[in-house]
């Protein structure tokens, strides 16, 4: 086996590494700016590290013996990587009982599957996930993304190397320079059409690792220039990594060519980098190396620790957060010291003890998994009362021959289409969860009903929607699929267009998108103006005011509420109501609420949801009526709001339709 000579700088490096990507997932803030807003970079870092030293190894095996063992090498990867994993996956599962709701509870058990079998990048991916968002942060395995990019190049990498320095030996440099040119032009051109499979994608990735290959062959063979102002390109390395940690943000396009600074940065870092230099004096100090032999399992146990925090309660103060990064250390200096470190040495644990300690793993996982799937996520473990709402997943409960009716650009659903009277749903998913209660309501009118719901997508015509990053429209919200819809209404005779959706977020937050048009309208003054011009036309228009919503999962805190020995859970919550703020409701939604009040039209029909789900005498607004769950979620409405809020509704249509 090949032993590469220590460098004490690069766990250095790991340590920076591994400290960006942490502090990037707690979320701490000064006066509102995110601290280590670019620590995702950390995984740049890593990836570099990893491509240099394994390169490193590969080669003078290859140079030394003649030869190269896939099956020892591979060992010793697993060695190295699959012990503590599986040790803190199967701990999760533990705190997963307690904390996740079924849901969550079976996409966890299949994460589980993923991560083991190196493939998460992929599965989170197809997840539809996007990177840091709120909902990602409540995924425990989701860091395990990386580690699946690694094997799959520790699996691949060494297979083409192995070929090529046996048939192509003297163009070893150039295929370096090939492969990393090829994958990244993938990440460049994915980066601009598709930035999630991207960023989760290895080949994508892989141009990050070939820069650590480039830098081991350079340096096996000679190649290693030691410049007089080397501390001149080890500080440049050092500055672009900083620069990377503080200016970066989820706001660039990643990776991308922005991507090169930080991986530039550790390529100078590394290649420049002597005993005699001051950065690497620095990374070599005893803080730095301690931190950068513990950063696999820091690496590992900081996001399951925060994300079943963050399960558990609606939000985190910077005290709790202190308090889950010294759990985080603790379990981190436990899992190295053994779990880690008696695991890589073969004179210690066997071969064989190895082989049977991952069977049994894979085994109890794979059977964790399939009992999770068929038994719902073990939702016995919470009220049955609550089972049938955490069921509920409403925006897809409409359908036609073409499937769903949800988050289409074009071919919406149309129901009874000869009919004379029209219903005409554009919203979001917030009207989405209406619809199918909706229709089975006004079924029997013979009522042409047409359902034109997309995700985070509103009524806008001629406001082109795009991303901030990419600055590319979205797909089920093109300015194409807007007038395809204004066809729709034009070709209809006086329809009734129902007008709905979580409008502050369209509005106010929308940190990953914008609105472009050619008034240079704000999207509420534009929103308002498209109403108007819908009233032109002597339409009806029924505007649904915003909906309240808990801001917080309100299953999820049921489930951790509601005490196990609760006998009647629906006289608990009789006696123990869960409710939220009408301040937050108006505090959030005034300039909307005020927009739409000053709206005035024979044709329009106002609904105010805050009257049917809020005691405006007091104040509050409630989450359910006893066992009567109204929300989902955070926003989302439940089978109980949805018939609550529906009813309203229908009457106002009725009316309509009988004058």
């Amino acid at each position: 086996m090949i032993k590469l000579n220590y460098r004490p700088e690069i766990d250095g490096l790991r340590a920076i590494a591994v400290l960006a990507v942490i502090f990037y997932h707690v979320e701490f803030y000064f006066n509102d700016l995110k601290l280590f807003s670019g620590g995702f970079i950390g995984v740049d870092i890593f990836f570099v590290i990893s491509g240099y030293l394994i390169t490193s190894i590969i080669i003078k095996e290859i140079k030394q013996n003649n030869r190269f063992s896939l099956a020892s090498f591979y060992m010793r990867r697993a060695r190295r990587i699959l012990p503590a994993l599986f040790f803190t996956i199967f701990i999760s599962i533990f705190f997963a009982w307690h904390f996740l709701i079924p849901s969550s509870f079976i996409q966890f058990s299949n994460s589980i599957i993923s991560s083991i079998f190196f493939f998460s990048n992929y599965f989170f991916y197809f997840e539809g996930l996007v990177y840091n968002s709120d909902q990602s942060l409540l995924k425990p395995l989701l860091h395990t993304w990386s580690l699946s990019v690694e094997e799959q190049f520790y699996i691949f990498f060494p297979i083409i190397l192995i070929f090529v320095n046996k048939f192509f030996k003297e163009k070893l440099l150039f295929v370096f320079f090939l492969l990393f040119f090829l994958s990244f032009i993938v990440a460049f051109y994915t980066s601009m059409n598709n930035l999630s499979f991207s960023f989760f994608s290895t080949l994508s990735r892989g141009w990050e690792f070939l820069a650590g290959s480039f830098l081991a062959y350079l340096e096996i063979n000679k190649e290693k220039l030691y410049y007089k102002n080397h501390n001149l390109f080890t500080v440049a390395g050092f500055f672009l990594i900083i620069y990377s940690l503080i200016i970066f943000d989820n706001s660039i396009v990643h990776p991308s060519i922005k991507t090169l600074l930080p991986v530039s940065g550790v390529f100078l870092i590394i290649f420049f980098s002597n005993t005699k230099n001051f950065i690497t004096r620095f990374l070599s100090n005893y803080f730095f190396v301690k931190v950068g032999l513990i950063s696999y399992s820091l690496y590992l146990w900081h996001f399951p620790v925060f994300a079943f925090a963050r399960n558990k309660t609606d939000s985190l103060s910077d005290f709790d957060k202190i308090e889950l990064l010294i759990i985080t250390i603790f379990l981190s200096i436990l899992s190295y010291l053994f779990i880690e470190k008696p695991f890589r040495k073969k004179n210690l644990i066997s071969s064989k003890f190895v082989t049977a300690y991952f069977s049994i793993f894979i085994f109890f996982f794979i059977t964790f998994n399939i009992l999770s799937n068929n038994k719902n996520g073990f939702d016995n473990r919470i009220h049955v009362f609550l089972k049938k709402t955490e069921r509920e997943i409403l925006e897809y409960s409409m359908s036609d021959e073409l499937g769903s009716c949800f988050d289409r650009y074009e071919n919406f659903c149309n129901y009874n289409n000869t009919a004379k009277k029209s219903i005409i749903l554009i919203g979001d998913s917030h009207l989405e969860v209406l619809s199918q209660d909706l229709y089975n309501k006004i079924d029997s009118e013979n009522v042409n009903f047409i359902s034109i719901n997309r995700g985070t997508c509103i009524y806008l015509p001629d406001t082109k929607k795009f991303h901030l990053n990419t600055q590319k429209e979205f797909s089920n919200c093109t300015i194409k699929s807007k007038k395809l819809i204004d066809k729709i209404i034009s070709n209809k005779e006086s329809p009734i267009i129902i007008l709905a959706g979580n409008y502050f977020e369209h509005f106010y937050k929308n940190d990953n998108w914008n609105y472009a048009n050619e008034s240079n309208l704000e999207p509420i003054d534009s929103f308002i103006k498209s109403i108007n011009e819908l009233l032109l036309n002597n339409n009806k228009v029924l505007l649904i005011y915003p909906i309240p919503s808990p801001g917080f999962h309100v299953v999820k805190r049921l489930m951790h509420e509601i005490p196990k020995s609760t006998f009647n859970a629906s006289e608990y919550l009789i006696n123990n109501p869960l409710t939220f703020d009408m301040d937050d409701y108006y505090s959030k939604n005034l300039k909307i609420i005020n927009k739409f009040d000053n709206l005035n039209h024979k044709n329009l029909i106002k609904i105010f949801p805050d009257k049917i789900f809020c005691n405006i005498d007091k104040m509050q607004c409630n989450a359910h009526k006893g066992s009567d769950i109204y929300f989902r979620d955070q926003q989302h409405l439940a089978a109980s709001g949805v018939e609550l809020l529906n009813q309203k509704i229908f009457f106002e249509i009725e009316k309509i339709i009988k004058e």
